[in-house]
């Protein structure tokens, strides 16, 4: 098992955890191989006065140490294998763009904020980029999404633009 806390620097502590264990429930789910997760707290109300993640450890070689030692065919076959992840991670869909929370865990701290997935256990919520955030951005009252897919705003402008 691992436990992790995030840095001192990560900003909004609570959004980042939560949407990080969130991230990886939601691959899990959807039969992409990702850790599980044992615990967590998105923030300090726990015995350990600090949001954390239990996660489990997965055992491997790390591909950076043996790449330079692979032959042809075995390049050929982790090429192919990531190919395979990425297709399937990227068809994956979201009804609007921001970061994947449990609904539950969004819904303790901006009550109506998120749009549900069809797997209503997920929504997308505010996004955690840390350039939305860092220093005195995080002071800022302003809006971090969910954001609507870019055709619903294109549909949008339209129809306002008609009205003028």
């Amino acid at each position: 098992m691992i436990a992790r806390v995030p840095y001192p620097m990560t900003s909004p502590k609570y959004y980042a955890v939560a949407s990080e264990v969130a991230t990886i429930g939601y691959l899990r789910s959807s039969g992409l191989p990702a850790p599980k997760i044992y615990g967590y707290s998105p923030d300090s109300d726990n015995a350990a006065r600090t949001a954390y993640i239990l996660m489990e450890f997965i055992q491997g070689t790390r591909l950076t140490d043996v790449w330079r030692g692979l032959g042809d065919e075995e390049v050929i076959s982790v090429v192919r294998q990531l190919t395979q992840l990425e297709s399937k991670m990227m068809s994956l869909s979201f009804p609007a763009g921001g970061s994947l929370y449990f609904t539950k865990d969004l819904e303790k701290v901006a009550t109506g904020m998120g749009i549900p997935l069809d797997d209503e256990r997920f929504c997308v919520g505010p996004d955690t980029r840390l350039t939305l955030w860092y220093g005195r951005r995080a002071k800022l009252d302003v809006d971090r999404g969910p954001c609507a897919p870019f055709s619903t705003f294109s549909l949008l402008c339209s129809q306002t633009n008609q009205e003028l």
